[in-house]
């Protein structure tokens, strides 16, 4: 066995919330930067960075979970091989 399910269910988990924090926190960041007020243009900039900064980290979530589908898929497979 590969990874036994019950951590591969906890790791996966986290990233799923991890994730969904990420997500949660950029959309919040994307309306304060969409903000109308004059004389605040340094202030969104900083906003944006942070934004692009999650999108970055919400992209390395992603590549984790292909990482994790790929173990899923090895565990199935060695679960098949005949002994």
């Amino acid at each position: 066995m590969i990874i036994d399910d019950d951590t591969f269910t906890q790791i996966a988990l986290h990233i799923r919330r991890a994730s969904d924090g990420l997500l949660s926190a950029a959309r919040q960041m994307a309306v304060l930067c969409d903000s109308e007020r004059e004389g605040e243009e340094l202030q969104r900039e900083g906003l944006t960075d942070a934004v692009e900064s999650l999108v970055s980290m919400n992209e390395e979530f992603i590549v984790l979970e292909r990482i994790l589908r790929a173990v899923w898929e090895a565990n199935r497979q060695e679960r098949e091989l005949p002994s």
